[in-house]
């Protein structure tokens, strides 16, 4: 009952952070190093906050700021700084392909994020194989989410797809190396060392780049529904981070996929925005995947 109401949880806030982020988007392009720096300080604000909260009124452990003395050694710390630094290069690549190539044809590589950690958490992930129901339920889904969302007519393969796809990769790679780090930290550790680390990295890039006066694209509407976006992604990632360490790659990423029903119905009532015919069917048939996974876990 715990991981149904975290599942449900987190599947909605992730529907609602893409909406927010959607309208974040529309309201000020200025995704950049800015932008990065603010959301990723507000994160660490947030969690900084929640430390408090749980050290001084809820004594919860799991969420100190403590950190296991095991992390700290040389492979972790370069490890951890590699997979960050690599979370931070697909910042720019997505930025630069979408703002110079169509959403349909960038769409694609952009999704195959949704499949590249399932096959590779099965390939590589001993107790993943021995989940071989799962691992099957979470490949079609992924395809029925994939193949139907592909614009055969505008599919293309250039240096703009090419940056999308190695942002996927990249971004599935992170995927591991985060599960990796979560045998050792709490979801909240993690998350706030990988936000105090890309503060310093969006920082030293503003200074480096002179993006100073981009500051003064930060209307005040604009910072407010960064600050409701941000907070509403630090609850979603942590959820995440924590399905992730307990029911590890596979069975998360299938799960995951109820976000779908969330977003086309958050979609409706905030963006005005009727879902397709195509969404609906897709959506149901995630649906029904989701729940003969259930039927033959029992």
């Amino acid at each position: 009952m715990f991981w149904i109401i975290i599942w449900v949880i987190q599947s909605f806030l992730n529907a609602f952070w893409m909406i927010l982020t959607k309208k974040v988007v529309e309201n000020k392009k200025i995704w950049n190093n800015w932008q990065t720096f603010i959301s990723r300080s507000n994160h660490a604000i947030f969690l900084w906050i929640l430390f408090l909260l749980s050290y001084y009124i809820f004594d919860i452990k799991s969420l100190s700021l403590d950190i296991d003395p095991n992390f700290w050694n040389v492979k972790n710390i370069l490890l951890f700084l590699i997979a960050t630094f690599g979370l931070y290069i697909t910042y720019p690549l997505r930025r630069i392909a979408y703002a110079n190539e169509k959403v349909s044809v960038l769409q694609p590589f952009a999704m195959l994020f949704q499949v590249f950690p399932v096959i590779l958490g099965f390939i590589f992930i001993a107790s993943e194989r021995a989940n071989l129901i799962t691992f099957i339920t979470a490949i079609l889904a992924s395809l029925v989410v994939i193949i139907p969302n592909i614009d055969w007519n505008n599919f293309k393969m250039n240096k703009y797809s090419l940056m999308v796809l190695t942002s996927s990769i990249i971004k599935s790679a992170q995927v591991f190396a985060a599960l990796y780090f979560l045998t050792i930290l709490t979801p909240s550790n993690f998350y706030f060392l990988e936000s105090i680390l890309i503060i310093i990295i969006s920082s030293f890039l503003i200074f480096f780049k002179k993006e100073f006066n981009e500051i003064k694209l930060l209307t005040k509407k604009y910072t407010k529904l960064l600050f409701a976006n941000n907070f509403v992604a630090v609850i979603s990632i942590l959820l995440s981070l924590t399905m992730f360490k307990s029911l590890w790659v596979v069975l998360t990423s299938l799960l995951s996929l109820l976000y779908l029903i969330f977003i086309y119905i958050l979609g409706y009532f905030i963006l005005k925005e009727k879902p397709k015919k195509k969404d609906i069917i897709i959506t149901f048939l995630v649906s029904i995947l989701i729940i003969i996974w259930v039927f033959f876990k029992k």
